[in-house]
């Protein structure tokens, strides 16, 4: 369940889903507005406290209205952040980063939580989507747009025409997408794969598919570091430089950790089983999970609840004990998303 769903069905917060124009808005909002872009700034106000949540963990560049495309610190008074891996992104892209001290709220992973407990249901995930594995291992190829450099075009039909051969072969496109994903539904209801399913639609959660399977095969997607949080093994497609992508440092950079597959050279079949079988790449990307995410403990919700309750108690919009006694049982307390040992509430 992502934060969003979670607020809106459990938390102790009036939900308000603001379109992309800010520079009017209602003096009487009173609370906090989360920002998953840059590209639309929300002018400062007495009432409210602007947090910016970008929307995955990934190596594609924050695009904002700043110089050179760059973030402003002072645009947000709180940072959602990930873990040291994000923390390095929103430095690099951000001028006066020095101002960002103090603003740093420490979630851990996005969207990880039911992938860390195990809280996830496989076979009513397989029905709901009528999915038939017959004892074979699903792979995912979820490849990222054309804004990353995404590889759906290229490499769908080499991939739809072998890996249903020895795996199911589930393809989850990005949304935005379009003209490859009407190209791949056309050449699906003319050849009909077995074992080979498609799944386009926005409504068709991605991590329902990161949930069930047993190898990804990605590019330059977030989903890449969702899946890495499973601890199942991953091939990356290697694809050009593209310049809306930036290269993280080494003990944060999953492609070094996985098995890389270039089309043209290399078998996808041959990748995928040196994936499965080779332990070097599953010690590489538990390093990589250690040093780039805080906590990975499948407790982001709570943090990010109770960040909530504590910041609207301090601004005066709720009071905590009430709060706290009407739903704290669907929700863990959690002070542990200060940073350092300041709160950035203070």
């Amino acid at each position: 369940m992502t934060i969003l769903h979670f607020l809106i069905r459990y938390g102790p917060f009036r939900i308000r889903l603001m379109g992309k124009r800010f520079s009017r808005i209602d003096r009487s909002v009173k609370g906090i507005i989360l920002c998953h872009s840059g590209e639309y700034i929300v002018p400062p106000g007495k009432n409210y406290r602007r947090v910016f949540v970008y929307h995955g963990t990934c190596d594609t560049v924050y695009k904002a209205q700043g110089p050179d495309d760059k973030l402003l610190a002072e645009w947000f008074e709180y940072y959602f952040v990930t873990g040291d891996k994000d923390l390095h992104k929103l430095r690099k892209y951000t001028y006066n980063a020095d101002k960002l001290e103090g603003k740093i709220v420490r979630t851990g992973m996005f969207r990880s939580d039911s992938i860390i407990t195990g809280s996830f249901d496989r076979e009513k995930i397989l029905r709901k989507y009528g999915i038939h594995s017959d004892g074979k291992k699903i792979v995912l190829y979820a490849p990222t747009w054309a804004y990353g450099g995404g590889t759906l075009s290229e490499l769908f039909e080499t991939f739809a025409k072998e890996i249903p051969k020895q795996y199911v072969l589930i393809v989850r496109p990005h949304a935005n997408d379009r003209v490859a994903i009407k190209y791949i539904r056309s050449w699906q209801r003319s050849h009909h794969v077995r074992d080979l399913y498609i799944f386009p639609k926005p409504a068709q959660d991605i991590m329902d598919f990161v949930s069930i399977a047993d190898v990804l095969i990605g590019d330059n997607s977030a989903v890449n570091y969702d899946f890495v949080l499973t601890g199942r093994p991953l091939v990356l497609v290697r694809s050009d430089e593209h310049e809306n992508l930036f290269v993280p440092p080494d003990e944060y950079n999953i492609k070094l950790c996985v098995p890389m597959y270039e089309h043209g050279k290399d078998s996808i079949l041959e990748k995928i089983e040196v994936a499965l079988h080779n332990p070097e790449y599953k010690k590489r990307t538990a390093a990589l999970v250690h040093n780039s995410f805080y906590f990975n403990d499948g407790h982001v919700v709570d943090r990010v609840c109770s960040f909530i309750v504590d910041a609207l108690s301090d601004m005066g919009v709720v009071d905590r004990e009430k709060v706290m006694r009407k739903y704290g049982k669907r929700f863990e307390y959690r002070s542990d998303y200060i940073f350092k040992t300041e709160s950035p509430l203070q």
